[in-house]
């Protein structure tokens, strides 16, 4: 069966995308990917002397789990 899991990370505070995959994939070593879509997005703020910026980063893993013995 085909399935997706989504994963997001907004650096620095959680845990980087790329742990947060290999992680996953530690877990489920015995799926068959298939894909991973990747996303990243950077913003800034800059009002009255106070700047940040914003980074955020997500992953789609689609993948197929092998089917059970019935």
């Amino acid at each position: 069966m085909i399935k997706t899991v989504f994963l997001s990370s907004d650096y620095p505070h959680e845990k980087a995308i790329d742990d947060q995959i290999n992680s996953w994939f530690a877990e489920k070593p015995d799926i068959e990917l298939i894909d991973i879509k990747f996303q990243s997005n950077v913003s800034a703020v800059a009002d009255s002397g106070v700047s940040a910026e914003y980074w955020h980063a997500s992953a789609l893993i689609i993948y197929k789990e092998a089917e059970k013995s019935k």
